[in-house]
């Protein structure tokens, strides 16, 4: 088997021995033969990423010796071979002294391992998956063709190559589970236990066979996704399988809802110990998810694990001050501005004379759009004028409907917001700050413009950060639940602030 790895993967280049952790040293010679004189890079996966840890010179012999006093964390490394187009072969580092030969002709088949029960039941297993492919492959081709209406073989082929699928994936998992129970403590069984399906039962029925739970067998796999995982053993992080059954669990086992996110993140944290490598990365990744939610109303997920753990350097003791600063910031800013929080109040002038001011909570409107804009922003003159329809157009349909619209610009662009309002007949309620009494901005997240929300007749958030065409159909939706309108998506201007998830 040959493998090709992009350089473009080959990200974030560190010293070879700068991540090695504490314990007995470390012992492994790589022999290629064909690759004399010649450089390997030596790399891990970690998540779903491919890190390079250093490049390394064969000898004249085509060996490479990596020695030290201190072992690398362990995990799925590879062997990356820039004479042979990147090719490369896979192998584990969780013993301290092995060796690995092969030659350039075909790097896996030929590949010999000594003094490695870790790395000799990883290709002792690679061989076998080998084998039943072929079989899985043949009988497939088979069991197409004789599915076929105009097939004149034997009718009995389709069920024998069905047989046989069958039979090859039970082969496959008898194997796999023979070297799970046989060594238990071993990396490589952690890793094919970590890949096993949960058993889910069937659901409960009463006498007359009908299910009394739908959602039993959800609920089932929901908790037990995580049977299968050591989630104490930092070494998974180093291979592609965590990550995959992590996102997996995050974005299709838990309802996807603010309130079932933070439940299921906070129980899934809870399985792990605060000191261990796996919190960081869960908690990272639940984090950045949430930062890059683009699903409105979801930034209660960031404020929650931002607030609760991000804020508290006990809990994140790897993170500097600055990124930390930051996140908090960010949380503090976002909190009041959540979904379903009651609006802050603001009062705002309605000219320049500031002889009169106008309050949000004098509206009495149903609904009432808030709308923060700019007169001199490109992309405010586009989205306004679509705001106004759909406001008109609400009040034409009866909706009872206000609008409330800070105009956040300097005393220089005065006139051209009175113009701007003329001229797109923006009959509501127009206030502005020109001589920046008011500590909006800050308060309410006004990050890019324009930032629009919605607030039902107690002023409580219902909908932020939309696009002027999703107004109409949103309150719509909120008059008659059973209306659809277009799929509500926040701003792609706000960002919040994430975290590097390590290497």
């Amino acid at each position: 088997m040959i493998k090709k790895i992009s350089t473009s993967l080959l990200v974030c280049f560190v010293s070879l021995f700068s991540f090695a952790a504490t314990g007995k040293g470390m012992n492994i010679k790589i022999t290629v033969k064909g690759l004399e004189n010649s450089k390997m890079i030596l790399a891990n996966y970690y998540g779903d990423k491919q890190y390079v840890k250093d490049t390394i010179l064969f000898d004249k012999k085509g060996t490479i010796v990596l020695k030290a006093d201190t072992m690398l964390p362990g995990g799925v490394y590879l062997a990356v071979f820039p004479a042979l187009g990147n090719h490369y072969f896979e192998f584990i580092i969780s013993e301290h002294e092995f060796t690995l030969e092969t030659d350039t002709n075909n790097l896996t088949d030929h590949l010999k391992v000594t003094n490695s029960v870790e790395n000799t039941l990883f290709y002792d297993d690679m061989k076998f998956l080998g084998k039943m492919k072929e079989v899985s492959d043949s009988n497939s081709r088979i069991y197409k063709a004789a599915s076929a209406k105009d097939y004149k073989g034997d009718p009995k082929d389709k069920d024998r190559a069905r047989d046989q699928l069958m039979q090859v994936d039970k082969d496959v998992k008898a194997k796999r589970e023979g070297v799970i129970t046989q060594h238990p403590d071993l990396f490589y069984a952690k890793l094919l236990n970590a890949m096993r399906d949960v058993p889910v039962p069937d659901p409960p029925k009463d006498a007359n066979g009908k299910i009394i739970d739908s959602a039993f067998q959800w609920r089932f796999y929901k908790a037990h996704y995580w049977d299968n995982v050591d989630l104490l053993d930092e070494r998974l992080l180093r291979c592609p399988v965590f990550h995959n059954k992590l996102k997996v669990f995050w974005t299709q086992t838990i309802v996807q809802t603010p309130d079932s996110l933070i439940a299921g993140g906070e129980e899934l944290l809870g399985k792990t110990n605060k000191k261990n490598e796996v919190y960081r990365y869960i908690l990272t990744y639940i984090f950045n998810e949430a930062a890059n939610s683009k699903i409105m109303c979801f930034d209660e997920v960031y404020v929650h694990f931002g607030e609760k753990y991000f804020c508290d350097p006990k809990l994140v003791d790897w993170l500097d001050s600055t990124k930390r600063f930051k996140i908090c910031d960010r949380v503090q800013r976002l909190k009041p501005v959540l979904c379903d929080k009651l609006a802050q109040r603001l009062i705002l002038p309605t000219d320049s004379t500031e002889n009169q001011w106008k309050s949000l909570y004098d509206l009495k409107a149903k609904y009432t759009i808030l709308a923060f804009w700019d007169p001199d922003c490109g992309h405010c003159k586009k989205e306004i004028p679509l705001l106004a329809d759909a406001y008109h157009s609400l009040k034409k349909k009866g909706i009872d409907v206000d609008a409330f619209a800070p105009a956040i610009m300097e005393i220089e662009n005065y006139k051209d917001w009175v113009e701007f309002i003329k001229k797109n007949n923006l009959d509501w309620n127009n206030v502005c700050d020109s001589k920046k009494h008011s500590n909006f901005r800050y308060e309410w997240d006004i990050q890019s413009t324009p930032q629009i929300y919605i607030l039902d007749s107690n002023k409580r958030i219902k909908a932020r950060r939309i696009g002027a065409d999703q107004v109409e159909d949103y309150i719509l939706h909120l008059e008659n639940p059973a209306y659809k309108g277009k799929l509500i998506k926040v701003n792609d201007d706000d960002k919040q602030e994430g975290v590097d998830p390590g290497k």
